[in-house]
């Protein structure tokens, strides 16, 4: 089991194998589970039994037919026509009241399509596009399903505000989108299935892989089979039969269609085109003891971002971060380095020297050069300290 590791930062899904993938959820995430013939119920309610990891526990129905799952004994807040919160502004208002003040909540919300259908996808759009980041900065975890096969326009706004995107077949599961996680994770596949009543994951043999990727492709740029059979240099037939699992495609054909595409295999094989940005999503802390340091960015090739606080005229520097994080990237010659605060007052040790550099302004020097930092203002301070490798190096080590 994962909980111990991840309740100091999160909480699990429920589903074991998601976890490990995913590295459970952060506080503030937002999944949307995109299903293509498959049910939300399972997955809603391996996260809705988790009744000790919340302080509250909310499910949001659009229509009378809607409800928690059965036995997680939810509350309920019913919106729509006809009900106490008849607009979508009404129940923006009404999500505000329930995640406040900051705590360890879920919210599992009933299906976006419905929330198109009532109030229009306009109207949605610009629901889910407000509450999501509100939510985020609530720290509340959030659930909400939508058809993959839903209006363009939504799945747009979802995928561009979102934190999480998760597309579920009949048997696989794809992780379209997970901020704050190392590239590796965006694009893996997992297998499912019901056993005892409960979704059962476990890692996804290669051509489940490819079968999910070709689809996420064709959808990301509206090509069909025949499209993608052009590209491949292969027949329509095989492409059908690699969606579906019943055979696999070549190494030669996959980079075929990856040179046709514009993109490399592996981005072909994440199913989707490479990542336009990254997030170093930090941890929220429910204890009153933060870590020192956090790794934002540890990963990213040619790059180390951390965010580090500092207590009133408590020092540190570029040592304490690898001392504390074995394998994490010190000073490497030719690297440059960057402080930038966000909060407080804060003087550097670089090149012998101690300028003072205050909320808003930035040092940067080669990162050999800077000693260490001290907070010496009266409140708390925060800087991050960027590592960045040199033109044509090496990733900072």
């Amino acid at each position: 089991m994962l909980d111990g590791d991840l309740t100091a930062h999160g909480v699990g899904t429920g589903l074991d194998a998601l976890d490990a993938v995913l590295g459970g959820l952060y506080w503030g995430d937002n999944v949307v589970w995109q299903l293509d013939s498959a049910p939300v119920e399972p997955f809603y309610a391996a996260i809705a039994c988790r009744r000790d990891e919340f302080e509250s526990r909310v499910y949001v129905a659009l229509s009378d037919a809607a409800a928690p799952p059965a036995g997680s004994e939810l509350d309920v807040i019913r919106a729509g026509p006809g009900t106490h919160l008849p607009s979508a502004a009404d129940l923006l208002q009404e999500v505000a009241r329930v995640s406040s003040p900051r705590g360890r909540r879920l919210l599992i919300f009933d299906s976006l399509d419905e929330m198109a259908a009532i109030w229009g996808v306009p109207t949605a759009q610009a629901f889910f596009a407000r509450c999501c980041p509100m939510l985020l900065d609530a720290g509340a975890i959030a659930y909400w399903s939508m058809s993959a096969r839903g209006p363009r326009a939504l799945r747009d706004t979802v995928a561009s505000v979102t934190q999480c995107v998760l597309r579920v077949d009949e048997r696989n599961l794809r992780i379209a989108k997970a901020e704050g996680r190392p590239r590796r994770v965006r694009g893996s596949v997992l297998h499912w299935y019901m056993e005892n009543g409960r979704p059962v994951m476990e890692a996804a043999d290669v051509i489940a892989r490819v079968a999910a990727s070709l689809r996420a492709v064709r959808r990301a740029r509206a090509l069909s089979q025949h499209d993608l059979a052009d590209l491949a240099g292969v027949t329509a037939s095989a492409i059908s039969q690699a969606e579906r699992a019943e055979r696999g495609l070549s190494l030669a054909t996959l980079a075929r269609l990856s040179t046709a595409l514009g993109i490399t295999v592996d981005d072909l094989l994440h199913g989707e085109e490479p990542e336009p940005y990254r997030i170093g999503r930090r941890t929220i802390d429910r204890a009153g003891a933060a870590p020192t340091t956090v790794p934002l960015l540890p990963d990213a090739a040619g790059l180390r971002i951390d965010l580090v606080r500092l207590r009133p005229r408590e020092a540190g520097g570029p040592q304490d971060i690898v001392a504390s994080e074995p394998g994490a990237p010190g000073q490497s010659p030719g690297s440059r380095g960057i402080v930038a605060v966000s909060e407080g007052l804060v003087q550097v040790l670089v090149a012998g020297q101690a300028p003072s550099i205050r909320a808003g302004e930035v040092l940067v020097a080669d990162s050999d050069r800077i000693a260490g930092w001290r907070n010496i203002g009266r409140a708390s301070a925060t800087l991050f300290w960027v590592v960045v490798a040199p033109p044509g190096g090496v990733r900072p080590r």
